[in-house]
Protein backbone atom coordinates (compact mmCIF):
# COMPACT_ATOMS: atom_id res chain seq x y z
CA UNK A 1 0.00 0.00 0.00
CA UNK A 2 1.57 3.50 -1.19
CA UNK A 3 1.56 6.20 1.54
CA UNK A 4 -0.82 8.24 -0.36
CA UNK A 5 -1.06 11.19 1.95
CA UNK A 6 2.73 11.47 2.60
CA UNK A 7 3.54 11.14 -1.24
CA UNK A 8 0.76 14.24 -1.62
CA UNK A 9 2.42 16.50 1.55
CA UNK A 10 5.79 15.89 -0.62
CA UNK A 11 3.72 16.11 -4.18
CA UNK A 12 4.56 20.40 -4.32
CA UNK A 13 8.15 19.52 -3.76
CA UNK A 14 8.31 16.86 -6.21
CA UNK A 15 6.44 19.23 -8.95
CA UNK A 16 8.78 22.03 -8.31
CA UNK A 17 11.94 19.93 -8.95
CA UNK A 18 10.86 18.82 -11.84
CA UNK A 19 11.25 19.94 -15.68
CA UNK A 20 8.02 20.72 -16.52
CA UNK A 21 9.08 20.15 -20.05
CA UNK A 22 9.55 16.42 -19.33
CA UNK A 23 7.57 15.26 -16.17
CA UNK A 24 4.31 16.56 -15.00
CA UNK A 25 3.49 15.94 -11.06
CA UNK A 26 0.42 14.10 -12.89
CA UNK A 27 2.81 11.90 -14.47
CA UNK A 28 4.33 11.16 -11.31
CA UNK A 29 0.88 10.26 -9.64
CA UNK A 30 0.12 7.80 -11.78
CA UNK A 31 3.17 6.45 -11.66
CA UNK A 32 2.65 6.18 -7.50
CA UNK A 33 -0.85 4.95 -8.18
CA UNK A 34 0.10 2.26 -10.45
CA UNK A 35 2.83 0.92 -8.18
CA UNK A 36 5.29 1.49 -11.03
CA UNK A 37 7.08 3.70 -8.64
CA UNK A 38 7.61 3.85 -4.76
CA UNK A 39 7.56 6.76 -2.41
CA UNK A 40 10.20 6.91 0.47
CA UNK A 41 10.00 9.49 3.22
CA UNK A 42 11.62 10.72 6.49
CA UNK A 43 10.96 13.75 8.91
CA UNK A 44 12.41 16.20 6.50
CA UNK A 45 13.12 14.45 3.04
CA UNK A 46 11.22 12.68 0.86
CA UNK A 47 11.68 10.93 -2.79
CA UNK A 48 10.68 9.04 -5.65
CA UNK A 49 12.58 5.70 -7.12
CA UNK A 50 11.40 3.65 -10.14
CA UNK A 51 12.84 -0.03 -11.13
CA UNK A 52 14.72 0.29 -14.33
CA UNK A 53 15.19 -3.02 -16.07
CA UNK A 54 17.52 -3.37 -18.80
CA UNK A 55 17.85 -5.61 -22.12
CA UNK A 56 19.51 -8.32 -20.19
CA UNK A 57 17.23 -8.66 -17.34
CA UNK A 58 19.55 -6.69 -15.20
CA UNK A 59 17.52 -4.57 -12.89
CA UNK A 60 18.83 -1.17 -10.87
CA UNK A 61 16.54 1.35 -8.49
CA UNK A 62 16.48 4.43 -10.37
CA UNK A 63 16.34 7.84 -8.08
CA UNK A 64 13.21 10.16 -10.31
CA UNK A 65 13.33 13.09 -7.59
CA UNK A 66 13.77 13.81 -3.87
CA UNK A 67 13.05 16.91 -2.15
CA UNK A 68 14.05 18.52 1.31
CA UNK A 69 16.82 18.51 3.51
CA UNK A 70 19.58 16.67 1.49
CA UNK A 71 21.06 15.21 3.97
CA UNK A 72 18.22 13.37 5.72
CA UNK A 73 17.36 12.07 1.44
CA UNK A 74 20.91 10.77 1.59
CA UNK A 75 21.67 9.89 5.32
CA UNK A 76 18.22 8.36 6.00
CA UNK A 77 16.09 7.57 2.65
CA UNK A 78 19.35 6.51 0.31
CA UNK A 79 20.15 3.16 3.27
CA UNK A 80 16.14 2.59 3.26
CA UNK A 81 16.42 2.65 -0.98
CA UNK A 82 19.62 0.23 -0.90
CA UNK A 83 18.46 -2.10 1.50
CA UNK A 84 15.22 -2.71 -0.63
CA UNK A 85 17.74 -2.64 -3.70
CA UNK A 86 19.35 -5.86 -2.21
CA UNK A 87 16.41 -7.64 -0.97
CA UNK A 88 14.54 -7.23 -4.61
CA UNK A 89 18.24 -8.53 -6.61
CA UNK A 90 18.80 -4.96 -8.07
CA UNK A 91 22.62 -4.04 -9.60
CA UNK A 92 22.35 -0.81 -7.77
CA UNK A 93 21.04 2.68 -7.10
CA UNK A 94 21.95 5.34 -10.24
CA UNK A 95 20.46 9.08 -9.92
CA UNK A 96 20.64 10.99 -12.81
CA UNK A 97 19.68 14.49 -11.81
CA UNK A 98 21.86 18.11 -11.18
CA UNK A 99 25.76 17.52 -10.14
CA UNK A 100 24.80 19.06 -6.56
CA UNK A 101 23.30 15.22 -5.65
CA UNK A 102 26.64 14.08 -7.00
CA UNK A 103 28.70 16.05 -4.51
CA UNK A 104 26.40 15.79 -1.68
CA UNK A 105 25.78 11.36 -2.33
CA UNK A 106 29.21 10.83 -2.57
CA UNK A 107 29.30 10.50 1.21
CA UNK A 108 26.47 7.86 0.92
CA UNK A 109 29.47 5.60 -1.63
CA UNK A 110 28.00 7.22 -4.56
CA UNK A 111 30.28 7.93 -8.14
CA UNK A 112 30.06 9.19 -11.45
CA UNK A 113 29.28 6.62 -13.72
CA UNK A 114 27.59 8.24 -16.83
CA UNK A 115 27.50 12.09 -17.55
CA UNK A 116 24.58 13.27 -19.15
CA UNK A 117 24.77 16.11 -21.81
CA UNK A 118 21.69 17.77 -23.20
CA UNK A 119 21.83 20.88 -25.37
CA UNK A 120 18.79 23.39 -25.10
CA UNK A 121 16.86 24.69 -28.11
Amino acid sequence: MTDWTGYRTWRPAFAAAMDPRLHTPEWLDARILAGSAQFWRSDHAAAVTEIRTYPTGAYEVHGLVAAGDVSEVRDRIVPQVEAWGRAIGAIGIVVESRPGWARALRAAGFEPHQLAVRKEF
